[in-house]
């Protein structure tokens, strides 16, 4: 919550690139080493059926909240506008 007041939001989970950059739809690597990191082994597990694709978005959504700060620039690039 401190994060959205300081302008530092993520997009909503309900948007459609959440699930394009677990599919790799969206070929895009994260400024963010630990984004990228665990966004490419969502990826791997959702192929190999050990992670669903609603459960990927879940943890990379939170992983985002964490982080909103770090991810803005790459949001921006992504997401447009929010």
């Amino acid at each position: 919550m401190e994060n959205v007041k300081k302008g530092l939001s993520i997009p909503p989970r309900d948007r459609k690139e959440w699930r394009d950059l677990v599919m790799n739809e969206i070929d895009y690597e994260f400024k963010n080493f630990v984004l990228q990191l665990k966004n490419t082994e969502y990826r791997r597990k959702i192929k190999k059926n050990e992670i669903d694709i609603e459960t990927a978005i879940d943890e990379l959504y939170t992983l985002c909240q964490k982080y909103s700060k770090a991810v803005q620039g790459d949001f921006k690039i992504i997401f447009k506008s929010w």
